[in-house]
């Protein structure tokens, strides 16, 4: 049994996912790392096994949602009590997640979700931090600062209550970036709280050029496909 699993999705991540998972058990957030390798084309999977990390590597890339609800389903085998919810970018400013686990295990609430300082550079242009705001806030009574966020920590056994899957035990997670979204509006509204937490944790940043607006993009999509399936 490990209290504590992480789950840590990464495509393309070497430089960084080997300090981010050793961050995460040095800090005592996770007492076991799941790192789901995402189909990368580096050594993501070899950076994340020397870290201490448990490796799950997709055949082919399959989006942020499904690597997550993968990691997931392997998680509930050992039984925690904690879910831990991290990307591999944040490299050693993932030792911050242990304060976002403490708001739980204190029972400040069943979910707590990482928030980030301003960004040093205004890379986003707020589009989709804007529209999860309104569609959280309609959809579950919710005023998020930070509803994008990644980086959080979760009650277990209600998890896979609310999330409950097919046959094979796999949660029902939306799909790439609208995971966060959706995850916080089915808690809510199954009736379990969520706290937010100020951390100064880091990560990569997408500017203004081509790769940060189709990132962007893919974003707004993906968030929008998560809401309006909630709106039904």
């Amino acid at each position: 049994m490990h209290p504590r699993v992480a789950i840590v999705p990464a495509l393309n991540e070497e430089p960084s996912v080997g300090q981010s998972v050793a961050a995460l058990l040095q800090c005592s957030a996770a007492d076991c790392v799941i790192v789901v390798d995402d189909g990368s084309r580096d050594r993501t999977s070899a950076r994340a096994k020397e870290a201490g990390a448990t490796v799950i590597r997709m055949a082919k890339t399959v989006g942020k949602g499904a690597a997550v609800a993968t990691g997931i389903a392997r998680a509930r085998k050992m039984a925690p009590a904690l879910l831990v919810l991290a990307d591999a970018d944040l490299g050693p400013s993932a030792a911050e997640m242990a304060s976002v686990v403490s708001a739980v295990v204190e029972g400040r609430g069943d979910m707590a979700v990482a928030g980030f300082p301003q960004p040093i550079s205004s890379g986003g242009f707020g589009l989709v931090v804007g529209l999860a705001k309104r569609g959280v806030r309609q959809l579950a009574g919710l005023d998020l600062k930070w509803p994008l966020s990644g980086q959080r920590a979760l009650l277990a056994e209600p998890f896979y209550e609310v999330f409950a899957g097919d046959g094979a035990h796999m949660p029902r997670l939306d799909r790439g970036f609208g995971l966060e979204v959706g995850l916080a509006i089915d808690w809510a509204r199954a009736g379990y709280t969520i706290v937010e937490v100020p951390t100064n944790m880091t990560h990569r940043e997408t500017g203004k050029d081509l790769a940060g607006i189709c990132h962007r993009a893919r974003q707004f999509v993906e968030v929008l496909e998560a809401l309006t399936m909630r709106r039904r």
